[in-house]
């Protein structure tokens, strides 16, 4: 055995390196560099879940831009969140209308607003979302934001149908 020189590493002799011998018909496990299990085709760009977009040039250069994931609508998040305050301020009006028709009065105008802007906004996401053909996300938000608003409406009517009552 020969002393490793730490100052002239590059003199020194790499070390032998055993390279055992593939055999085809061995028993037991393959030797490292065999593959053990068939190879997975690479993938292809021909795949059938992957069309690919349509080149585009512009001056003279291609430009390609891949399928991207569609945006949740803005609209339609936001017309959600406006039929659930609606719904939460045409509750206490509920209470406050037999007490006090002013107060009544205030519920039904907080819960009316809020009723009437989340039923515009789900209007106009449901057509942004068909307008946008799959680039904008959210119809259930939308759906749902429509029927809360119809909802909140109801109980706004309600609450004004009962503070007309309580001051005669």
């Amino acid at each position: 055995m020969t002393a490793q020189d730490p100052y002239h590493p590059h003199l020194q002799q790499p070390p032998a390196v055993h390279q055992p011998q593939l055999q085809s018909a061995q028993a037991g496990p393959p030797v490292y560099g065999q593959q053990p299990y068939p190879q997975v085709p690479p993938f292809h760009p021909a795949h059938p879940y992957w069309a690919p977009p349509a080149p585009v040039t512009i001056d003279g250069f291609a430009l390609v831009q891949p399928p991207l994931k569609p945006i949740p609508s803005g609209p339609a998040i936001g017309s959600l969140i406006a039929g659930i305050g609606a719904v939460l301020g045409a509750f206490p009006g509920l209470i406050f209308a037999a007490v006090s028709p002013l107060a009544g009065l205030t519920f039904f105008m907080s819960a009316g607003l809020f009723g009437l802007g989340s039923l515009f906004l789900a209007i106009y996401a449901r057509r942004q979302i068909r307008a946008a053909q799959g680039g904008v996300s959210g119809k259930g938000l939308a759906v749902t934001g429509l029927v809360i608003a119809i909802v909140a409406l109801g109980f706004a009517g309600l609450v004004g149908l009962i503070a007309l009552a309580s001051s005669t």
